[in-house]
């Protein structure tokens, strides 16, 4: 076990922004033109905004092989407008671990999978640095699909945590790993950092689950200094087993 702790960062390779998602800059709204005394001016004709796809108002499948099943093959998903390429949750249920991402990755082949080869890896010695079988996790993102600009809109947000939290309640996971800047605003409507500070718990129909954020793997490959940090909050989800 002093072996793992001490040789689970030892992964190098790919490169990739921190960032998840720009944040968009105020601009000073245009002051109205002054008021004359020429001839009523003509009506101009408003341009409807792009239309917001709507919440699913259906309920979700039930049964965890159904839902999955729509997850690949529905035409209502979000993800649908994207990508035909969908990529499936992987792992056991009622896992020790379930970890969250907000986006699947491409890995050097261009094909998009949960995490590329060199995140694989290093995601197994961080569960196994707090004791947990890889082969007894649980990995899905938040969208199926890769965005053709790898970000979510926020108008989504709300009915991707509502699927998110269905999707949860299927695999009863003991915990949870959230990966990444994305998905802790997406779950918890903080940032990375703020989310960081304490265990958060993820309340989906009458059941409770305990869960951490942390840095990305590939993050983690890409700015090693940031290891250090992760390995706190690992501890803070080792600490969950016993409090």
């Amino acid at each position: 076990m002093i072996h793992s702790l001490q040789n689970w960062w030892s992964l190098a390779g790919v490169e990739l922004d921190y960032a998840d998602q720009p944040s968009a800059l105020l601009t000073a709204e245009a002051a109205p033109p002054p008021v004359t005394s020429s001839p009523a001016a003509s009506v101009t004709k408003r341009v409807p905004e792009e239309p917001i796809l709507p919440v699913r108002s259906e309920p979700l499948p039930t049964d965890y092989a159904d839902f999955i099943d729509w997850l690949a093959n529905s035409d209502d998903l979000i993800e649908a407008k994207w990508s035909k390429h969908r990529v499936a949750p992987q792992g056991a249920l009622e896992p020790e671990i379930m970890t969250i991402s907000a986006l699947p990755e491409k890995n050097s082949h261009g094909d998009v999978k949960l995490f590329n080869s060199d995140n694989q890896k290093l995601l197994g010695k961080m569960l196994a640095a707090i004791g947990c079988d890889s082969e007894k996790s649980y990995s899905t993102t938040i969208v199926q699909a890769l965005p053709f600009d790898g970000r979510i809109d926020e108008p989504h947000w709300t009915a991707l945590r509502t699927r998110l939290f269905h999707h949860i309640g299927l695999v009863r996971p003991q915990r949870v790993i959230c990966f990444g800047d994305l998905a802790a605003k997406i779950i918890f409507g903080e940032d990375l950092m703020s989310a960081r500070k304490n265990k958060q718990f993820i309340n989906h129909g009458s059941s409770k689950t305990e869960a951490i954020v942390t840095f990305h793997p590939r993050i983690l490959i890409e700015r090693p200094l940031f290891k250090a940090e992760a390995w706190k909050d690992l501890q803070m989800l080792t600490r969950i087993s016993t409090s």
